[in-house]
């Protein structure tokens, strides 16, 4: 990544597998001047705060800056003119060069998938709050809704891109986009997908490499994601919810002949078939139609799951044509959960191992998104207005970019390291007091034997089974 600045302190110990010699978040040459002081006390103060604690009052108190130090971090995360944008794609950038510089990188291993994310909130002045559906709490809350990218490879995921959801309610007024800082050519309303295919955009032109595009429900929903990515001549794999119809056969499409003298002729095309919902569909399949794979092996186990895969085609009533795509339907054998994805892959050359492997990799964004909120408090901000919101997540982003960094850097010496243990290892070496880190690697240390029992007590029960 860019020059790092500010090292902390290492304690006497010789062993560099623990010391992180690389714990530098880097901060010089990426969207600001080099050396920013308050860019990088603010990164100091995600680090070193706890979860739910992460306003600017209590960062504040974990750093030493000097003058009216609370006021300085307010202006420059509110007011600054910094570009969150460009600090953001070189992010993105460098990490798609990352992963890329890695002995056992294949493109086709790295995923970019779309996923958004709610922030609760209180009051109604906060740029793009409104009463709308916050999926981390299933329902509809007082919230803020950030379309996010991440980019993932094998079990190594980080955030890459955002945009933030307006609704309609902000976009159709001036006066509430004026007084949040919305820029004017940020004020037209545009969709979850919108946003999203913006993000793409980005970052395919800056360079960002994958080999598919994921995403949830939501953005599998309907043709028009699928369509402008088939377009961009990108593969994608895009989950749909349990009601999506398919027709498991080629439909023909024709208008049919009037039946009648009277009244007008018809003119809308039919299709000879009726479609069926994917929930219905896979229960009617035959045992021998489900094939066993296992995607990964994990903590607790491996992931093994029931696979199912078939050319399918959808139609959304008005287009001309139809859509030929690929069903993926998987059944996790731990707890029946089933999860249902259309995809443009190339039906015939494309193994059911493939499948699995990119429709499971959902789960690691899932786990990027736990891990920016509860150790870098991604939505612990307070902050009202649209620059300071994206000032706050590029800088979540950078600092979520290092750790994954420093996991996959040590993934040999220590492959159990965890986001939470960086954060701690990082808080040690900023006290610069080597008997702090000594303590908390020997904790580190305790930790991860433990895991690593309980690992193999759960592969040792599968074996038995």
């Amino acid at each position: 990544m860019a020059q790092e600045a500010g090292a902390p302190p290492t304690s006497s110990s010789t062993d560099p597998t623990l010391r992180g010699e690389h714990c530098a978040v880097p901060l010089n040459g990426i969207g600001f001047s080099p050396g920013h002081e308050l860019g990088e006390a603010y990164v100091r103060g995600l680090f070193k705060t706890e979860a739910g604690k992460r306003n600017i009052e209590r960062m504040n108190e974990e750093l030493e800056l000097s003058g009216d130090s609370y006021q300085r971090v307010q202006q420059f995360i509110t007011n600054s003119t910094w570009s969150a944008s460009n600090l953001i794609s070189e992010v993105a950038l460098n990490t798609s060069n990352f992963y890329a510089s890695q002995d056992d990188y294949r493109r086709r291993d790295a995923g970019y998938i779309i996923d958004e994310s709610a922030h609760i909130k209180k009051g109604k002045y906060s740029v793009g709050v409104a009463r709308q559906y916050a999926g981390i709490i299933g329902k509809v809350e007082n919230c803020q809704i950030g379309v996010y990218a991440s980019l993932v490879w094998k079990s190594h995921s980080t955030l890459i891109n955002e945009r933030l959801f307006l609704p309609e309610s902000w976009t159709s007024d001036s006066k509430r986009c004026e007084k949040a800082g919305v820029p004017e050519d940020k004020r037209t309303f545009k969709t979850k997908l919108e946003l999203a295919l913006e993000m793409l955009k980005a970052d395919v032109e800056v360079g960002v490499e994958f080999g598919w595009v994921g995403g949830d429900g939501l953005y599998g929903h309907g043709l028009e994601l699928g369509n402008s990515l088939d377009n961009m001549g990108l593969t994608f794999l895009l989950d749909v919810h349990c009601n999506q119809k398919i027709y498991p056969f080629k439909p023909q499409l024709s208008v049919p002949e009037s039946t009648s003298r009277r009244g007008p002729k018809p003119t809308k095309l039919r299709a000879d078939c009726n479609p069926i919902r994917v929930d219905l569909y896979a229960q009617q399949l035959p045992s021998y139609e489900w094939q066993t794979v296992t995607v990964r092996d994990g903590t607790k186990g491996p992931l093994t799951l029931s696979m199912h895969a078939t050319r399918v085609w959808l139609w959304d009533g008005k287009s001309d044509a139809v859509t030929e795509r690929v069903l993926v339907i998987s059944r996790n054998q731990a707890d029946n959960k089933i999860k249902y994805s259309l995809s443009n892959a190339d039906y015939l050359a494309t193994p059911i191992q493939r499948f699995a492997y990119m429709q499971a990799q959902r789960y690691w964004v899932e786990r990027a998104f736990q891990e920016a909120k509860s150790e870098l408090g991604m939505s612990d901000y307070q902050v009202r207005k649209w620059d300071a919101w994206h000032h706050h997540m590029a800088l979540v982003m950078l600092s979520l970019a290092f750790i994954v960094k420093e996991r996959i850097l040590y993934k040999d010496d220590c492959p159990l390291l965890s986001c939470r243990d960086i954060r701690v290892m990082i808080i040690a070496m900023l006290l610069n007091d080597p008997a702090a880190v000594d303590k908390r690697i020997a904790q580190l240390e305790v930790r991860h034997e433990q895991r690593r029992r309980d690992i193999d007590r759960y592969y040792k029960a599968d074996v038995g089974a």
